[in-house]
C-alpha cells in the first residue's frame, strides 16, 4: 500500500515536475519589462550614454547654421594729421584733426564659405550616427542583460524544482530505511545534496539580483527598482530572414559606425578643397564717412587683400587634410571589414546554438527525463539504488542548465545581430 502511495506522489511530481518556462506572474506596481521592447523604449530616453550623444549631435547640428556665415563687421576710427600743442609734443584733442569712420567687413574668396557650411554638415550628419550607434549598442546591452536575467529565473526554478525534488527523495529514503527497505545513507546522501541545492539557491538569487542591477543601470534606473519577476525572451526569427548574405549587405549599407564614417570621409573630402582654395585671398571692404575740422567733409572706402605667400604654410595644411581623408577611407574599410566579421561570428554562433537547442529538446532531454522517472520509480520498488537515482536526476538538472545557457546564447547572437545590422530583423 505504501508503495502504492509514493508511486502515485512521484507520479504527480514527475508530471509536474518539468520547469514551468512560460508561467505567467502579473507584476507589481510600478514593475517594468514585461517584454524586452519595453525596457529597450525606456533605455532610449533614459540611459545616460544615449542621452549625452543627442546633446553632442544637437551640438553639431547648432554648428552648421553659422558655419558658412560671414565674420561680424569691424568698426573702424582712424585719425590722421592729429595736432600737437604749440610750442609742447602733447597732443590736442584728436578730434580736430582728421576722423575717418568705417565699417569694415571681411569677405572669404568664392566658394570658401559654402565648403566650411559642407564640412559643418558633413560634421552634423556624422554626429547623428554616432548617436544613433551608441544607442544600438545600449540597445544590444540591454537585451543580453535582459536574457541574463530570463536565465537567472531559469537556473533559480531549476534549483528549487531540484530542491523539491531531493526533499521528496529524502522522505522516500527515510521510510524505506524505516521498513527495512533501505539503507541510512540514502536519507542522509538526500538531505546533503538538499543542504547543497540551498547554497545553490542563494547563489542564483545572487546573480538575478545582479542581473536587474545590471538592466536598471542601462536605464538610468535605482538598481533595486522593480522589474517584471518572469520576463519573456524574444523570439528568434524564422531562418529565411537570417540569411547570411541578405545579413551582410543590409549591414553594409545600414550600419550607423559605418554610414557615421562615410561621412566624415565626406567631410574630410571637403576640408582637402578648403585648404586647396586657401591659395587664393580673402578681402576686407571698408566704407563710412570722413570728418575735417569738425565738418563732414566727404567718404572714404578701402579694399584690401591677403596675400598667400607662406607656401609651406599652405602645402602643410593641404598635406595634413589629404592624410586625414587618406585616414577615413582606410578606417572606413577597417570599420567595414569588422563589422562583417562581428556579423559572420555571431550568424554562425547562433546556427550553431539553434543546433545544440534542437539536439537537446528532441533526444537529449527527453531520454534524461525518461531515465529519471525509471530510475525514481525502479527506487520506489526498490529494483534501483538512491545513487542510480541521484545520478539520473543530477543528469536532468545539467540537461536543462545546458538547454538555459544554448537559449541565453542565441538571444545574445541575437542581439548582436541586429547590432551590426543597424536594426531589428
Amino acid at each position: 500500500m505504501w508503495r502504492l502511495s509514493a508511486l502515485a506522489v512521484l507520479g504527480i511530481w514527475l508530471a509536474f515536475g518539468p520547469p514551468a518556462w512560460a508561467a505567467e506572474q502579473d507584476h507589481a506596481d510600478g514593475a517594468i519589462g514585461a517584454t524586452v521592447d519595453e525596457l529597450v523604449a525606456v533605455a532610449r530616453r533614459m540611459n545616460p550614454d544615449v542621452q549625452v550623444s543627442s546633446l553632442e549631435a544637437d551640438a553639431a547640428a547648432a554648428k552648421v547654421e553659422g558655419a558658412g556665415s560671414l565674420p561680424d563687421p569691424k568698426l573702424q576710427w582712424l585719425v590722421q594729421q592729429w595736432p600737437r600743442n604749440e610750442p609742447g609734443a602733447l597732443p590736442r584733442s584728436p578730434f580736430l584733426g582728421d576722423n575717418m569712420y568705417s565699417v569694415v567687413q571681411m569677405f572669404p574668396f568664392w566658394g570658401k564659405r559654402g565648403l566650411r557650411r559642407d564640412i559643418a554638415t558633413a560634421g552634423a550628419h556624422q554626429a547623428a550616427l554616432m548617436r544613433q550607434e551608441v544607442e544600438n549598442e545600449v540597445v544590444a546591452r540591454v537585451e543580453i542583460a535582459y536574457a541574463q536575467y530570463h536565465s537567472a529565473h531559469l537556473v533559480s526554478d531549476l534549483d528549487r524544482e531540484l530542491r523539491d525534488r531531493m526533499e521528496l527523495l529524502a522522505k522516500l529514503a527515510t521510510a524505506r530505511y524505516a521498513q527495512g527497505l533501505g539503507r541510512q545513507e540514502d536519507a542522509t546522501r538526500a538531505q546533503v545534496e538538499k543542504a547543497r541545492l540551498e547554497t545553490e539557491i542563494a547563489r542564483t538569487e545572487g546573480e538575478r539580483h545582479q542581473a536587474r542591477a545590471a538592466i536598471n543601470r542601462l536605464l538610468g534606473r535605482a538598481p533595486e527598482a522593480p522589474l517584471v519577476e518572469k520576463p519573456a525572451p524574444r523570439p528568434i526569427p524564422p531562418p529565411e530572414a537570417l540569411e547570411l548574405s541578405d545579413l551582410t549587405t543590409r549591414a553594409q549599407s545600414a550600419n550607423p559606425q559605418i554610414l557615421a564614417q562615410q561621412a566624415e570621409i565626406e567631410g574630410s573630402g571637403k576640408s582637402v578643397d578648403l585648404a586647396e582654395r586657401d591659395w587664393y585671398p580673402d578681402f576686407e571692404v571698408g566704407f563710412g564717412p570722413e570728418q575735417m575740422d569738425g565738418r563732414w567733409v566727404g567718404y572714404n572706402a578701402m579694399l584690401s587683400a591677403t596675400v598667400p605667400l607662406q607656401w609651406g604654410l599652405h602645402e602643410s595644411e593641404i598635406a595634413e587634410a589629404r592624410a586625414k581623408a587618406a585616414e577615413s577611407r582606410t578606417k572606413r574599410e577597417a570599420i567595414s571589414q569588422d563589422v562583417t566579421n562581428a556579423l559572420t561570428d555571431a550568424w554562425i554562433g547562433l546556427k550553431s546554438s539553434r543546433e545544440v537547442e534542437t539536439l537537446l529538446r528532441q533526444s537529449q532531454l527527453p531520454q534524461a527525463k525518461i531515465g529519471f522517472e525509471s530510475a525514481a520509480n525502479g527506487y520506489a520498488l526498490g529494483r534501483t539504488t538512491f545513487i542510480d537515482v541521484l545520478t539520473a536526476e543530477q543528469q536532468l538538472w545539467t540537461t536543462d542548465i545546458d538547454l538555459i545557457k544554448t537559449l541565453f546564447d542565441e538571444q545574445m547572437r541575437l542581439a548582436e545581430i541586429e547590432k551590426a545590422v543597424g536594426s531589428k530583423l
